[in-house]
Protein backbone atom coordinates (compact mmCIF):
# COMPACT_ATOMS: atom_id res chain seq x y z
CA UNK A 1 0.00 0.00 0.00
CA UNK A 2 1.11 3.51 -0.80
CA UNK A 3 2.10 6.22 2.09
CA UNK A 4 -0.22 8.37 1.03
CA UNK A 5 -3.75 5.81 1.15
CA UNK A 6 -2.98 6.00 4.80
CA UNK A 7 -2.97 9.53 5.16
CA UNK A 8 -6.21 11.23 6.31
CA UNK A 9 -6.91 14.14 3.96
CA UNK A 10 -8.84 16.09 7.20
CA UNK A 11 -8.28 20.05 7.26
CA UNK A 12 -7.33 21.77 10.52
CA UNK A 13 -11.35 21.78 11.83
CA UNK A 14 -11.98 18.38 10.86
CA UNK A 15 -9.07 17.12 13.03
CA UNK A 16 -9.81 19.06 15.62
CA UNK A 17 -13.21 17.56 15.72
CA UNK A 18 -11.60 14.17 15.58
CA UNK A 19 -9.84 14.92 18.63
CA UNK A 20 -12.21 16.14 20.56
CA UNK A 21 -14.53 12.64 20.31
CA UNK A 22 -11.92 10.85 20.60
CA UNK A 23 -10.76 12.74 24.18
CA UNK A 24 -14.79 12.93 25.03
CA UNK A 25 -14.93 8.86 24.33
CA UNK A 26 -11.45 8.44 26.60
CA UNK A 27 -13.64 10.86 29.47
CA UNK A 28 -16.50 9.15 28.91
CA UNK A 29 -14.92 5.57 29.28
CA UNK A 30 -13.12 6.67 32.20
CA UNK A 31 -16.10 7.39 34.17
CA UNK A 32 -17.68 4.65 33.43
CA UNK A 33 -14.75 2.96 35.47
CA UNK A 34 -15.21 5.72 38.36
CA UNK A 35 -18.14 4.33 38.41
CA UNK A 36 -17.62 0.59 38.45
CA UNK A 37 -15.40 1.47 41.00
CA UNK A 38 -17.67 3.02 43.44
CA UNK A 39 -20.21 0.51 42.52
CA UNK A 40 -17.73 -2.26 43.47
CA UNK A 41 -16.62 -0.35 47.15
CA UNK A 42 -20.26 -0.39 47.30
CA UNK A 43 -21.39 -3.97 47.23
CA UNK A 44 -18.23 -4.49 49.18
CA UNK A 45 -19.36 -2.35 52.21
CA UNK A 46 -22.87 -3.57 52.02
CA UNK A 47 -22.05 -7.15 51.98
CA UNK A 48 -19.68 -6.67 55.12
CA UNK A 49 -20.68 -6.98 58.75
CA UNK A 50 -20.20 -3.99 61.34
CA UNK A 51 -16.94 -3.97 63.13
CA UNK A 52 -17.08 -4.73 67.04
CA UNK A 53 -16.58 -1.63 69.23
CA UNK A 54 -13.15 -1.79 70.29
CA UNK A 55 -14.11 -0.55 73.71
CA UNK A 56 -16.23 -3.48 73.93
CA UNK A 57 -13.55 -5.63 72.69
CA UNK A 58 -10.79 -4.17 75.30
CA UNK A 59 -13.00 -4.68 78.17
CA UNK A 60 -13.01 -8.43 77.63
CA UNK A 61 -10.54 -10.99 79.13
CA UNK A 62 -7.88 -12.06 75.98
CA UNK A 63 -9.73 -15.51 75.62
CA UNK A 64 -12.99 -13.71 75.09
CA UNK A 65 -11.20 -11.37 72.88
CA UNK A 66 -10.21 -13.55 70.36
CA UNK A 67 -13.50 -15.84 70.55
CA UNK A 68 -15.57 -12.42 69.81
CA UNK A 69 -13.51 -11.58 66.62
CA UNK A 70 -13.90 -14.65 65.30
CA UNK A 71 -17.23 -14.97 65.82
CA UNK A 72 -18.08 -11.85 64.30
CA UNK A 73 -16.79 -12.92 60.46
CA UNK A 74 -19.59 -15.96 60.92
CA UNK A 75 -22.73 -14.30 62.92
CA UNK A 76 -24.99 -11.76 62.15
CA UNK A 77 -26.54 -9.91 59.47
CA UNK A 78 -24.64 -7.87 56.53
CA UNK A 79 -24.87 -3.83 56.39
CA UNK A 80 -27.02 -4.32 53.75
CA UNK A 81 -29.77 -6.84 55.05
CA UNK A 82 -29.48 -4.49 58.40
CA UNK A 83 -30.70 -0.77 56.40
CA UNK A 84 -33.23 -3.31 53.96
CA UNK A 85 -34.78 -4.88 57.40
CA UNK A 86 -37.61 -2.82 59.13
CA UNK A 87 -36.88 -4.68 62.08
CA UNK A 88 -33.39 -3.62 62.81
CA UNK A 89 -33.25 -1.62 65.95
CA UNK A 90 -32.95 1.93 66.02
CA UNK A 91 -29.81 2.02 68.00
CA UNK A 92 -28.00 -0.46 65.77
CA UNK A 93 -29.35 1.78 62.73
CA UNK A 94 -27.55 4.64 64.68
CA UNK A 95 -24.37 2.59 65.05
CA UNK A 96 -24.28 2.32 61.06
CA UNK A 97 -24.92 5.62 60.44
CA UNK A 98 -21.95 6.78 63.02
CA UNK A 99 -19.55 4.04 61.66
CA UNK A 100 -20.30 5.31 57.87
CA UNK A 101 -19.55 8.65 59.33
CA UNK A 102 -16.17 7.50 60.60
CA UNK A 103 -15.25 6.08 57.43
CA UNK A 104 -16.48 8.90 55.52
CA UNK A 105 -13.92 11.35 57.42
CA UNK A 106 -11.11 8.57 57.17
CA UNK A 107 -11.70 7.78 53.35
CA UNK A 108 -8.45 8.25 51.24
CA UNK A 109 -10.17 8.99 47.96
CA UNK A 110 -13.81 10.35 46.81
CA UNK A 111 -15.23 7.07 46.00
CA UNK A 112 -14.43 5.46 49.28
CA UNK A 113 -16.00 9.11 50.56
CA UNK A 114 -18.94 9.03 48.25
CA UNK A 115 -19.78 5.19 49.29
CA UNK A 116 -19.44 6.17 52.88
CA UNK A 117 -21.84 9.07 51.90
CA UNK A 118 -24.43 6.54 50.61
CA UNK A 119 -24.63 4.30 53.47
CA UNK A 120 -24.80 7.30 55.71
CA UNK A 121 -27.94 8.48 53.92
CA UNK A 122 -29.48 5.20 53.93
CA UNK A 123 -28.85 4.69 57.25
CA UNK A 124 -30.47 8.09 58.40
CA UNK A 125 -33.43 6.40 55.26
CA UNK A 126 -34.18 3.58 57.45
CA UNK A 127 -34.54 5.24 60.72
CA UNK A 128 -36.75 7.29 59.11
CA UNK A 129 -39.04 4.95 56.83
CA UNK A 130 -39.21 2.12 59.56
CA UNK A 131 -38.98 4.01 62.78
CA UNK A 132 -40.30 7.43 61.98
CA UNK A 133 -36.86 9.11 63.74
CA UNK A 134 -34.62 11.87 62.27
CA UNK A 135 -31.06 11.17 63.51
CA UNK A 136 -29.65 13.54 61.89
CA UNK A 137 -29.45 17.06 62.03
CA UNK A 138 -30.46 18.14 58.41
CA UNK A 139 -33.78 19.25 57.81
CA UNK A 140 -36.39 17.39 55.69
CA UNK A 141 -35.85 19.30 52.86
CA UNK A 142 -32.23 18.90 52.78
CA UNK A 143 -32.26 15.06 53.21
CA UNK A 144 -35.09 14.76 50.33
CA UNK A 145 -32.58 16.52 48.15
CA UNK A 146 -29.95 14.16 49.45
CA UNK A 147 -32.22 11.04 49.26
CA UNK A 148 -32.88 12.55 45.57
CA UNK A 149 -29.73 13.12 44.27
CA UNK A 150 -28.16 9.78 45.33
CA UNK A 151 -30.93 7.86 44.15
CA UNK A 152 -30.13 8.72 40.60
CA UNK A 153 -26.48 7.60 40.44
CA UNK A 154 -26.13 4.62 38.49
CA UNK A 155 -23.38 2.84 41.01
CA UNK A 156 -26.03 2.72 43.80
CA UNK A 157 -27.79 -0.50 44.26
CA UNK A 158 -31.50 -1.05 42.85
CA UNK A 159 -32.32 -1.70 46.77
CA UNK A 160 -30.75 1.23 47.76
CA UNK A 161 -32.17 3.35 45.14
CA UNK A 162 -35.64 2.57 46.12
CA UNK A 163 -34.87 2.88 49.74
CA UNK A 164 -33.70 6.71 49.09
CA UNK A 165 -36.63 7.13 46.58
CA UNK A 166 -39.40 5.84 49.56
CA UNK A 167 -37.32 8.41 52.33
CA UNK A 168 -37.10 11.00 49.76
CA UNK A 169 -41.06 10.69 49.35
CA UNK A 170 -41.55 10.59 53.60
CA UNK A 171 -39.11 13.73 53.66
CA UNK A 172 -41.64 15.80 51.14
CA UNK A 173 -44.62 14.48 53.26
CA UNK A 174 -43.00 15.87 56.12
CA UNK A 175 -41.58 19.07 54.98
Amino acid sequence: MEESSKKLDLNIEQSTNLLRLCLDTKREGAKKTVGKNRASVLLDLLASKLPVDPALLESLPTVLRSLSEELQSVSGLSLGDLLQDSRTKITLIRKIKDFAKQLGASANDAIERDVALAMYFAAIANALLFHDARISQYTYKELAQSFETLSKHDWITPNLRQLYKKACKYCNKKG
